[in-house]
C-alpha cells in the first residue's frame, strides 16, 4: 500500500492506494485510490482504477471518482493497441496522474504517486488478460 501526505493545502490532505481489489464488477480487479483528510473522515476522492482490456484495437483503464457512492466523475484512458503495452501504461499513468493532481491541488502528489500508478495499471493489465484468456480457451 502506498501513501502521502500533503504539505501545501489549508486542510492536510491524506491519499493512499489499495492493494489490488476484487469484486462482482467486470472486470473484477481493481485498485482504490482515497483521498481524505489527513485525521480521517469522508473520502474528497475515492478513484475506482480498472483496466477495460483491449476492446476496439484499444487499451482501456476506466477510473471513477465516487466518494460516498456518488460518481462525481468518469474518465476513459484509451490508447491503440499498437503501442507496446509499455508506452499505453506511461501514457494513461501521466494524463491519470495529472487528473487527480488537479483534483487534489496540490502538485505535490504528482512526484509521489507517478512511481505507483504504473505498477497499479500494469498489475490490472495482466489480471485481465489472464482471465480474458482463460474465458477464450473455455469457449
Amino acid at each position: 500500500m502506498w501513501s502521502w501526505t500533503s504539505h501545501g493545502l489549508l486542510i492536510p490532505q491524506r491519499a493512499w492506494l489499495s492493494m489490488c481489489e476484487h469484486d462482482f464488477s467486470q472486470p473484477p480487479h481493481h485498485y482504490n485510490l482515497h483521498i481524505q483528510p489527513v485525521h480521517g473522515g469522508i473520502d474528497y476522492h475515492n478513484y475506482h482504477i480498472r483496466y477495460l482490456g483491449t476492446g476496439e484495437a484499444q487499451h482501456r483503464w476506466v477510473v471513477v471518482d465516487a466518494p460516498s457512492g456518488i460518481t462525481r466523475s468518469y474518465r476513459v484512458y484509451s490508447f491503440s493497441k499498437k503501442l507496446f503495452i509499455r508506452e499505453a501504461i506511461d501514457s494513461a499513468s501521466c494524463l491519470l496522474v495529472t487528473d487527480i493532481t488537479n483534483d487534489v491541488g496540490d502538485p505535490g502528489i504528482w512526484l509521489a504517486l507517478v512511481e505507483h500508478i504504473p505498477l497499479a495499471l500494469r498489475d490490472l493489465y495482466h489480471h485481465t488478460s489472464f482471465s480474458q484468456n482463460k474465458t477464450t480457451r473455455r469457449k
